[in-house]
């Protein structure tokens, strides 16, 4: 499909992308330096800003609009039509849109819906967006929000392979915000075609990774991509001169230097953003016009040829000129918004009480279960310290600050509950020096006041098992006073549905690396140190917690899991 609107205007520009920036030199443990450098060389991504775990695509679709509204003097009530383009909406149903709609308080007469797209969002979007307005007055306006979050910060528990890393290193995450407005004469031309026989060339599949035939793109790229450039110029008669710059998506070097040489693009007039950004899917065409605002200085208006492709395959062009006054610079920001969020964890809705959560191990298994949507109750002796994890968890967490030396401990853990009626799903005791009557009296306390679920599990962590190759005597010592302990606390409990169970550890071969809330500097220090077992030791650890935890354990008691690899 290939046209024109003789009344809409571009208004203006806006982008977003998160403050953390990653270095693609982070991986050479990974790929090794030399297969490091020629990807970075063949790509032209050297550094990409990337999401941490709760920043969400609209969250940075919503940093573009708010500044963008503002520097045009827009009115939330003039705005008649929002549109989201992304392949990471916030939930399955309603479209994201609508989440948007809210947080912008537009008014109910605007129309508002998501378009499921990647690398062709821009003009796409543009050409939906025009055609809506052609139903609505003049002077009435849109908002279009494209962005995609395809580089988020790595989960410490996954698996990396060299594979999953070269595909990483290409991409960024951001937002942006393109305003339209429907005026008379004004020229905005388009272009928008597709191809579904290549639909499984770029694919993710439910519960997969996304795969790419690369050959297949990159074939697509510099063939349908670029013959169109001409057919485009051709259709409309627009001469070399009038265009003052070439936007393209931002697939890659490879292929970008491909286009312009196939459709012999004069030097300096192919703006590119990759090499700071990386491929930031549909959001690299407004992104890379922002990122290079400096170049229009002296220009109360620029022409640009504006051409997104990719995933569908789907391919376009948007030729016009933006005020650029409008054009704004590219905003970096880590807010996100979380109201709405809904934990689904495998300890969502699960009270778990830690004592000993202001020790190293403590502050880990804390940090572990809180990421498994526990809602965890640090207890400790440490206030200071307690507060400082409790500040740096995503999900709802208490403090009962005590020490166990003077039985203050037990004061703390009866206050608080008294206070806020929550009962326990389960306790771990994760400090090492805890003696073994307080770990009983603990537990007995809790129960007869009534504070533990019927089904609630209680952990013991000990660190015995560093003595397996010292002194196995005293080893098998320790763990059968260790085993006598967990029948007497199940026993004088008195239900068999509360479940009593033991996880030991070295932890002379455990490195308590804590993994803080946005998780970017554990990765960048296991990876730099080349991918240490011992940093990974702990996570191990955790999982058997979140199974001994879990509603999956029921019928499992008595039972000591060594961690001793």
């Amino acid at each position: 499909m290939i046209g024109e609107f003789s009344n809409v205007q571009i208004q203006g520009m806006a982008s977003a992308v998160p403050e953390y920036l990653e270095k693609n030199t982070n991986y050479i443990s990974v790929l090794g330096p030399r297969r490091t450098k020629k990807q970075i060389h063949l790509t032209g991504v050297s550094k990409r800003h990337i999401s941490g775990p709760q920043q969400r695509t609209s969250d940075l679709c919503y940093a573009a609009a708010l500044p963008l509204m503002e520097k045009l003097g827009w009115k939330n009530s003039e705005i008649k039509i929002l549109i989201y383009v992304s392949q990471n909406p916030n939930y399955k149903l309603p479209s994201t849109a609508f989440f948007l709609h809210d947080r912008l308080g537009l008014p109910k007469d605007c129309v508002c819906f998501d378009i499921n797209l990647g690398c062709s969002s821009f003009n796409v979007g543009v050409h939906v967006v025009s055609a809506l307005l052609q139903s609505c007055g003049i002077s009435d306006k849109a908002l279009l929000l494209i962005g995609d979050t395809a580089g988020k910060v790595l989960s410490p528990e996954r698996t990396i392979t060299p594979e999953m890393i070269a595909n990483r290193m290409i991409f960024g995450a951001a937002g942006a915000a393109i305003a339209l407005e429907k005026v008379e004469k004004n020229n905005l031309k388009f272009m928008t075609r597709s191809d579904g026989t290549g639909f499984e060339a770029i694919i993710h599949h439910f519960d997969k990774e996304t795969t790419m035939n690369g050959a297949a793109v990159f074939e697509f790229a510099i063939n349908d991509v670029s013959d169109d450039v001409k057919v485009f110029k051709d259709h409309f008669g627009i001469e070399e001169g009038e265009i003052d710059y070439y936007v393209f998506h931002q697939a890659q070097k490879l292929i970008l230097d491909n286009i312009s040489a196939t459709c012999d693009l004069p030097e300096g007039k192919e703006l590119r953003s990759l090499e700071e950004y990386g491929n930031t899917s549909g959001t690299s065409v407004p992104l890379t016009v922002c990122a290079n605002r400096d170049k229009f200085t002296g220009m109360e208006r620029v022409k640009l040829f504006l051409c997104g492709f990719g995933v569908g395959l789907s391919w376009g062009t948007i030729f016009t000129e933006i005020p650029t006054e409008n054009i704004l610079p590219v905003i970096e920001t880590n807010e996100h918004y979380d109201d709405d969020k809904v934990p689904a964890g495998p300890l969502s809705g699960h009270n778990i009480l830690i004592v000993g959560a202001d020790q190293p191990l403590g502050e880990h298994i804390s940090r572990y279960l809180s990421d498994k949507c526990a809602n965890v109750i640090l207890a400790g002796s440490e206030k200071q310290k307690l507060c400082q994890i409790q500040d740096d968890l995503f999900l709802k967490s208490h403090v009962a600050a005590g020490s166990p030396t003077d039985n203050s401990i037990f004061d703390a853990i009866e206050r608080f509950y008294t206070e806020n009626r929550i009962q326990l799903h389960g306790i771990v005791f994760a400090d090492r020096d805890m003696k073994q009557d307080i770990i009983y009296k603990v537990s007995l306390m809790l129960q007869t006041k009534g504070c533990l679920h019927k089904q609630a599990s209680i952990v013991l962590s000990s660190n015995i098992e560093k003595l397996y190759k010292q002194d196995k005597s005293t080893y098998y010592a320790q763990k059968a006073e260790l085993e006598e302990l967990l029948l007497q606390i199940q026993s004088d409990i008195g239900s068999e549905d509360v479940r009593v169970n033991a996880v030991l550890h070295d932890d002379t071969r455990l490195d308590l690396t804590q993994i803080t809330g946005n998780k970017q500097y554990w990765i960048e220090k296991y990876l730099k140190e080349n991918r240490p077992l011992e940093m990974k030791r702990p996570l191990f650890l955790g999982k058997a917690m979140l199974y001994l935890l879990s509603d999956d354990s029921q019928f499992t008691t008595g039972t000591i899991v060594s961690i001793n690899k």
